[in-house]
């Protein structure tokens, strides 16, 4: 036998053999019985839910800023002089109450110069009396009895008036109608070694000492209003739409306390096209027992409460996806919907969509989708 032909036999034995091998491998394969299968239910997940509640809500947009006196001026006298010694010294932290003198001058040379033009023009109009008797019938009796009535040390009382053109000319021609205003301007400005207080305020600033001399045209201090108050805050321009006239505004202190209430007075017409913010001014008053919180200058935090929307509901932002997505629960799974969103501050939104009563999930769950199989563990806590 030839080596070609013990080759084939052996080839063709081979695949005898690995025929045989693959035909018992499948028959043992199909004699074993396939075990059942089936779908293992899915656990319903414990989740934390609230019920939606339709109601009036008010939008609160928060703001912040520094309280401002309404009322603020710079103290600058007209005149010169040395300052007098006052009951209520001109300095920082002193309080002066309407009308009252904040800055007095010494005016001695000033109204003894006053003094002695009322006294040339009581010689002038003394003067003048048999001209006037002789000349205006009638008239005599009234301006003697005007003369008599002058004193060198008061005021100047009005002047009769002229009853004819022709004793206003000669009243003009004799000198006496000048010298009676030009004693009244001295008069106006004596007046001026006074400075008084235009408003109820408090010193923040004073620039001058008693026994100083005080030029005219100096600034001498800063007086602040008090119990008139302004904030000024800067309001994003997404917040103008919900934002009015007149709307009440609430500020806290650092423990969160209210310390003043008011309105908004004013809204810029512009908005900051880098912060893309507006200036909103609120007029606010100190609350009830706390008007020594309040100082030009404090800086406050607060909210603008505007007019309320209704049947509306308010929701924190982390119960919401995707801007205007939220999950309600209903048959024991999660269900997608959309809600209007009418207002969103930094924590809350305030939107419509959704029905009083529905159970939504109050949690931000992660991998969350419609369809969800969940349980309402806020049942199960009140149970």
């Amino acid at each position: 036998m030839n080596s070609i032909l013990k080759g084939s036999i052996r080839l063709v034995l081979g695949i005898t053999i690995l025929g045989a091998g693959v035909g018992m491998m499948n028959g043992l394969i199909s004699m074993k019985e396939e075990l059942p299968t089936s779908d293992k239910p899915a656990v319903p997940r414990a989740v934390r839910t609230e019920v939606i509640e339709l109601g009036s809500i008010a939008p609160k947009t928060p703001v912040e800023g520094r309280v401002e006196a309404l009322y603020r001026m710079e103290v600058i006298t007209e005149v010169t002089g040395n300052l007098l010694m006052g009951s209520n010294e001109f300095r920082e932290g002193t309080a002066f109450r309407a009308g009252e003198v904040m800055l007095e001058l010494d005016d001695t040379e000033s109204r003894l110069a006053l003094v002695a033009q009322r006294s040339q023009f009581l010689q002038l109009l003394s003067g003048q009396l048999a001209d006037l008797q002789m000349d205006f019938e009638g008239r005599g009796e009234v301006w003697s009895t005007y003369v008599s009535s002058l004193r060198v040390d008061a005021a100047l009382a009005d002047l009769p008036n002229p009853a004819s053109d022709r004793e206003r000319l000669f009243l003009a021609n004799r000198g006496i109608i000048s010298s009676y205003h030009s004693i009244r301007s001295a008069e106006e400005r004596l007046n001026k070694f006074q400075v008084r207080a235009p408003f109820n305020g408090i010193v923040v600033q004073a620039n001058v000492r008693p026994g100083g001399l005080v030029r005219a045209g100096q600034p001498s201090g800063i007086l602040v209003g008090q119990g008139d108050y302004e904030i000024k805050t800067a309001v994003h321009a997404r917040y103008l739409s919900s934002i009015s006239l007149r709307d009440s505004v609430r500020f806290f202190d650092e423990q969160g306390t209210v310390v003043a209430k008011g309105m908004v007075h004013r809204i810029s017409g512009n908005v900051d096209p880098s912060t893309q913010s507006a200036s909103v001014f609120c007029r606010v008053e100190p609350t009830r027992n706390q008007a020594k919180a309040i100082r030009d200058g404090r800086f406050l935090t607060g909210e603008i409460i505007s007019q309320p929307f209704e049947e509306a509901f308010e929701i924190p932002l982390t119960w919401m996806h995707d801007d205007q997505q939220v999950y309600e629960v209903a048959n024991g799974e999660l269900a997608e919907r959309k809600i209007e969103v009418l207002f969103q501050s930094r924590s809350h939104a305030i939107g419509r969509g959704l029905d009083s009563g529905v159970l939504v999930l109050s949690e931000s769950l992660t991998n969350a989708f419609d369809g969800m199989p969940v349980r309402s563990q806020t049942d199960e806590l009140q149970d």
